[in-house]
Order: structure tokens, then C-alpha cells, then sequence
């Protein structure tokens, strides 16, 4: 499995790169009224409408502990890792878009740093430890050690609460 990295906060997590459909700069979206507190809003990329998810507030994070990293503005650097959908993923690889990837409308996750992308033997996958802190091992679909990092496999399903049956 291949995954793309990225961080929140000083947290190390990754995500299988078949699922990502791009990364650009966190921008403006619409807010959305009554929509839980971890969406973020609507963004158009394209022409193409995209539910944002701001992941630390999905994750049950209040505050920030590490400092925030802004540009020469002062604008908070941020990244969205736009996700693929469901159709999309089914043209790569069927298994996979059936397994993990029920969601069939356009989605973000909002991130604080981009990583780069590790190749994981799937033997080198353990399960998620009962102490794993601030994520709930509803949301983890494994943890890999790297160099004294713990690599953080999200379940991005569960993460946008979406079960195999239904859609988004």
C-alpha cells in the first residue's frame, strides 16, 4: 500500500494514495448552516462542489497545542487533500472502492502539513494501540513505526462517517 503523509498538529497520519484525488492550499469556503461543527464548508474546485472536513474538529480536537504556521500575510497555512470518489476509485481498483471508499460525493480533509508519500508493506501494518493519543481507534485503520514516528493509518470512512452501505 502507498500512502500519502501529512500532519495535524505534531501527529503523523497517512491515508492510501488511491483515495486522493489532489492537495491544494486550504481556501475560502461557504459555511454551511447547521452542519455539524467538523465541517468546514463547501468549496468549488472546477466547477465540481466539495464538502470540506476540518479533520482535528472530526477527531474530537479543541484548541491547538502546536503553534499555528502562517505565510507572509499571517493567513493560517493549511492544505485540503481532496478525496476521490467512490465511481472514481472503482476505475483503479474495485476491491479497494468497494472495501473502503462508500462515499459517492466529492470530499476534504482539511491538514496542517503536507508529508510525502510512503510505500507500507502490508505485514508491517500492527492495530491501532488502545492509548493512541486523541483519535478514537474507530478512525485508525493501522499504525506503522517509521524512525522513531508512528505513521497513523486513517480509516477515512469512518472518518467521514460513511458505512460500507451507504453513500454520502
Amino acid at each position: 500500500m502507498i500512502v500519502s503523509t501529512f500532519t495535524l498538529e505534531d501527529l503523523y497520519l497517512g491515508i492510501d494514495i488511491i483515495l486522493v484525488r489532489e492537495i491544494n492550499r486550504s481556501m475560502e469556503c461557504t459555511p454551511v448552516p447547521g452542519a455539524p461543527d467538523y465541517i468546514r464548508g463547501m468549496l468549488n474546485i472546477r466547477g465540481r462542489v466539495i464538502t470540506l472536513f476540518d479533520l482535528k474538529s472530526r477527531l474530537g480536537w479543541t484548541g491547538t497545542a502546536a503553534p499555528v504556521v502562517t505565510d507572509s500575510q499571517g493567513v493560517r497555512k493549511q492544505y485540503n487533500v481532496i478525496m476521490k470518489t467512490r465511481d472514481e476509485v472503482t476505475h483503479i481498483d474495485r476491491d479497494l472502492a468497494e472495501d473502503h471508499c462508500p462515499w459517492t460525493d466529492p470530499v476534504g480533509l482539511v491538514v496542517d502539513q503536507l508529508g510525502d508519500v510512503r510505500d507500507i508493506v502490508d505485514d508491517n501494518v500492527q492495530p491501532p494501540p488502545a492509548n493512541l493519543r486523541g483519535i478514537s481507534a474507530d478512525f485508525v485503520k493501522g499504525v506503522v513505526e517509521f524512525e522513531k514516528n508512528l505513521l497513523v493509518i486513517l480509516d477515512v470512512a469512518s472518518v467521514l462517517g460513511v458505512s460500507e452501505n451507504q453513500g454520502s
